[in-house]
Order: C-alpha cells, then sequence, then structure tokens
C-alpha cells in the first residue's frame, strides 16, 4: 500500500516539475502506473496531492534540521550550517524549486505550499532561536529576508555548476562569503 503511495508521489513531482499546477491528475496517473481513481482515492482531489508532494520533499527538509543547527554557539558557523544545507537542499531540487517559485509569482499556490513563505518562515523560527539561546538581540525577519535572497538567487540565477555539485571545499568557501555578508548586517 504504501509503494503505491511513493510511486504516485514520484510521479507526481516529475509532472508537477514540468507543468505546473496546470498538469492534470490523469498524467499524473499516466505517470504513476495507476488508475485515475486510485489517485483520487489516495489524495482525494489534485491540490490535496500538490501539498502533499510540496510538504513531502520540502518542508520536511527545512524544518526538520534547522532547530538543530540553531544549537550551534558560533553564529558565522550555524548560518554556514544553514547556508550549505539550504543551498545543497534548493540545488538538488532546482527544476521544482523554480516551478514552485513562478507558481508562487503568478498567485497559485496555497499559503501552506508558497515556497518563499516556506524558506522565510522556517529560516526566521530557527534564526529567531539561535540568538535567543545566545540572549542576542537580533531581527530574525531581516536577516531571514537576506538568506532568502541568497537561496533564491542561487537557483534562480545563472552558475557555473549547481551546489550541490561543487566540491565540498568550494561549497564551504562559498557558504562562508555568504555567511560574512549576514554577518555584517547583524553587527
Amino acid at each position: 500500500m504504501r509503494d503505491k503511495t511513493e510511486q504516485i508521489l514520484n510521479a507526481a513531482m516529475k509532472v508537477f516539475v514540468k507543468k505546473g499546477l496546470q498538469a492534470t491528475t490523469q498524467e499524473i496517473a499516466k505517470e504513476a502506473e495507476v488508475a485515475e481513481v486510485t489517485l483520487f482515492r489516495k489524495f482525494t482531489n489534485k491540490q490535496n496531492l500538490f501539498v502533499t508532494v510540496i510538504r513531502n520533499v520540502l518542508e520536511r527538509q527545512f524544518d526538520s534540521q534547522i532547530n538543530r543547527m540553531a544549537k550551534t554557539e558560533d553564529t558565522e558557523a550555524f548560518l554556514i550550517k544553514i547556508i550549505e544545507n539550504r543551498l545543497g537542499t534548493l540545488s538538488k531540487n532546482a527544476p521544482m524549486v523554480k516551478m514552485l517559485l513562478s507558481e508562487s509569482l503568478m498567485g497559485n499556490l496555497d499559503e501552506e505550499v508558497d515556497l518563499p513563505n516556506m524558506i522565510f518562515s522556517s529560516l526566521e523560527k530557527g534564526l529567531a532561536l539561535h540568538f535567543e539561546n545566545k540572549g542576542q538581540v537580533v531581527e530574525a525577519g531581516l536577516v531571514a529576508r537576506h538568506l532568502g535572497g541568497i537561496f533564491v538567487s542561487q537557483v534562480v540565477f545563472k552558475n557555473d555548476r549547481p551546489f550541490h555539485l561543487l566540491s565540498e571545499e568550494e561549497k564551504t568557501s562559498l557558504a562562508r562569503k555568504y555567511a560574512q555578508s549576514v554577518m555584517a548586517i547583524i553587527k
């Protein structure tokens, strides 16, 4: 039973990446090699399937790790961890991220799967927790916006190589540069 669900989620992600919300349930069912009725039995409607796909891929990766990282004592080290983690995830999922940004800019996404909002809210919470743990008063929303801009620009603007394909040394170097730019607005 779980295998069918995974099969549908994987197929839905492929089809949504290609076609955005214009994808049909018929196309998704065909890609998943299941009857359309099976898709509706498991997900009720296309919107529910879309939300499940997005939450399955992104929310689990964005929210689950930031609270652990927030316990890092050194703020620059914390920022480097966030940047490497988020850029890796976004880079690996770049086609889906671009589709979500496009759908968001057109106003087609509910708030619960609005990628910029998801990135911003999880960042803001994690940053606020980090600065609270340090007893530091910092406007977490401003720092989250700065980081969000870094993340989106890294995915949207052309790069020689995607972040996830850089060497570990290149990733750390780039993350450190970005972290230092964020540190400049904190001080």
